[in-house]
């Protein structure tokens, strides 16, 4: 891609209006917050990635040994943040109630930040750690005031989180991906059949484009590398990455050994940094949101180990030494958070901040750390059965008793309906909620059912807990149910106010006639949803349903995708595993 500068000059009414958003919640920071007096001279600490201090008693700072000092008052009067956490600082975490008497910091003319590509439009630019956009190697690194004067838009999240303390260095630049990237040699690609396996040449080539993709690890490797480590703690991993999951569902479709050193290459910096900084990693595992960002590890040292169970000879003693090494570090990280027998909740019988957040966090955002930490138990069953040892029982069997947990809560909140016409499916809400759920001829109606795309992500979740642990509830019944559901919802219109419609949320017929679920997600839930694909395993006509909105034609161009390609091939691979339980890859049936 060649890199321009858009000459269009930023709108009057932005330049105007983000200065507006900023001010708009530093008041909405403070609205409602008791004033306080604190001593001016007590000691605040400097976060390295943002220009935010915090108290030292804040259950938002990290690494505070690490962290740069000075007082409260001197932090004021230079404009820092005060208090201030998340990716846009919109969480007040400590110094509440503080009455500042200077303005914050501004971001200066000089800072040095990103031009980000945009589909339409000028470029937009951003400070390097922005949770807005992932930076490539090939977007042009400016200042502010080049941006502005080159025709740039300033991001609002930027102005509204203030000015940043550290920059990306010029090694952790080679690092970032690129959108550079050479088309695939060799022949255009079409869709793969649902009803018969591609060509090898086919395979060779989808594993090609897998491999052309970058490593998906996520933050930033900046100048001080304690602002790596804050760029670690505000991102998302709970969907989960996207790279990850390619490289997940690309091993498991083919068995090559290419894929899963790739995927490999993510494990190991999640390692590392689990090791160098284990406060951190715990902070950001104690709950099934942040535990996602083990994936990569639990994925591949899952792999070695159920390769190793299976034929010893099929892994290497370094591989193997290895993937133990990266159970060890998870089992580290996760012992305060998942084990120990102190604080139990008494309903649930696990530690009480697991109970009360699988009681609030929305499915959607857990269901992939919940199958993170079942590949770890699987892992660490395969462990013992290559090392002929007991020793981690304890350990499984907690984390047997948490993952089981959160699938009953989930099952306690959804219901399986009776009322589709090819067989049960199961409905859940976005959110929990509180308080009872009204129920009509047997089916719960929910406040807002789960959005198609929500659901997609929840079910990639879903997936390894019926790949690991499906005695735990996740079984081929259930999975048959999903499939019921998806292809119901992708099938079937319903009337939501006076119109027919096919809806972008998950409601079940008894819903969708009493009371539809409306909102922005209404009119989603695009054609060819490739997170859906598996399904194929459980019901023959998944695939067609899900492109049934559209025509054979666009049907074919959108399955001539990668994604969609890859899922099917994936899908094959399911319903091989229904069939053998041990299988670890379709490379093996082929």
């Amino acid at each position: 891609m060649k890199f321009t500068i858009s000459t269009k000059k930023v709108h009057p009414y932005r330049k105007a209006f983000t200065p507006l958003l900023t001010a708009l919640f530093l008041i909405a920071g403070v609205t409602g917050i008791e004033a306080a007096e604190y001593d001016p001279n007590s000691k605040v600490y400097c976060d390295a990635l943002w220009f935010r201090v915090h108290a030292g008693d804040c259950p938002e700072l990290i690494l505070k040994e690490e962290k740069k000092t000075m007082t409260l008052e001197e932090a004021d009067k230079a404009g820092a943040r005060l208090g201030e956490s998340g990716q846009s600082g919109r969480t007040n975490c400590c110094l509440m109630g503080y009455n500042r008497k200077y303005p914050v910091m501004e971001i200066p003319d000089d800072a040095f930040g990103v031009a980000q590509v945009m589909k339409k439009g000028p470029l937009k630019w951003h400070l390097s750690g922005c949770h807005r956009f992932v930076p490539k190697s090939n977007y042009a690194r400016l200042t502010k005031k080049e941006a502005l004067d080159s025709g740039c838009r300033i991001c609002d999240h930027c102005v509204e989180r203030g000015p940043s303390n550290s920059i990306i260095s010029d090694e952790g630049w080679k690092l970032l991906p690129s959108d550079n990237s050479a088309p695939m040699a060799g022949r255009e690609p079409t869709a793969f059949s649902a009803d018969r396996l591609p060509s090898p040449q086919e395979i060779e080539f989808l594993i090609q484009e897998t491999l052309a993709q970058s490593n998906g690890i996520q933050e930033r490797h900046y100048v001080d590398p304690v602002a790596s480590v804050e760029n670690f703690m505000t991102l998302r991993f709970f969907f989960p990455v996207h790279n990850w999951l390619d490289f997940y569902k690309a091993y498991r479709a083919t068995g090559d050994k290419r894929i899963l050193h790739k995927l490999r290459e993510s494990a190991r910096n999640y390692d590392k940094l689990s090791v160098a900084y284990p406060s951190a990693a715990r902070l950001k595992a104690s709950d099934p949101e942040g535990l996602a960002y083990m994936y990569s590890m639990a994925a591949y040292s899952r792999i070695i180990m159920q390769s190793g169970k299976k034929d010893i000879n099929s892994i290497t003693v370094d591989e193997l030494k290895e993937a133990e090494s990266m159970i060890q570090t998870m089992v580290f990280i996760l012992k305060p958070i998942c084990e120990g027998d102190d604080n139990l909740e008494p309903e649930m019988g696990i530690p009480h901040g697991l109970a009360d957040d699988f009681r609030s966090r929305a499915f959607n955002r857990a269901l992939n750390g919940i199958g993170t930490l079942a590949m770890l138990t699987a892992a660490l069953e395969d462990l013992q059965a290559v090392t002929d040892s007991q020793e981690y029982q304890p350990t499984i069997d907690r984390y047997r008793k948490v993952v089981g947990e959160y699938i009953k809560h989930w099952f306690s909140i959804g219901h399986i309906c009776t009322k589709l016409r090819n067989g049960e499916g199961y409905f859940y809400p976005y959110s929990q909620g509180g308080g009872d759920i009204p129920e009509v001829n047997g089916c719960r109606l929910y406040g807002r059912s789960e959005d198609v795309g929500h659901y997609s992500h929840s079910l990639q979740g879903v997936m390894l807990l019926y790949e690991t642990l499906p005695e735990l509830g996740i079984d081929d019944g259930f999975m048959t149910a999903v499939a019921n559901t998806i292809y119901y919802n992708a099938t079937t219109k319903i009337k939501v106010k006076g119109k027919n419609m096919l809806s972008g949320y998950v409601d079940c017929p008894t819903q969708a006639r009493e009371n539809p679920t409306t909102g922005g997600h209404l009119k989603g839930g695009s054609a060819a949803n490739a997170r859906f694909y598996m399904l194929q395993a459980f019901r023959d006509d998944m695939i067609d349903g899900l492109c049934d909105r559209v025509s054979r034609q666009k049907a074919a161009e959108l399955n001539a995708g990668f994604e969609q390609r890859l899922a099917t091939l994936h899908a094959f691979y399911m319903k091989a595993l229904r069939a053998d339980r041990s299988l670890i890859h379709l490379g093996e049936k082929m």
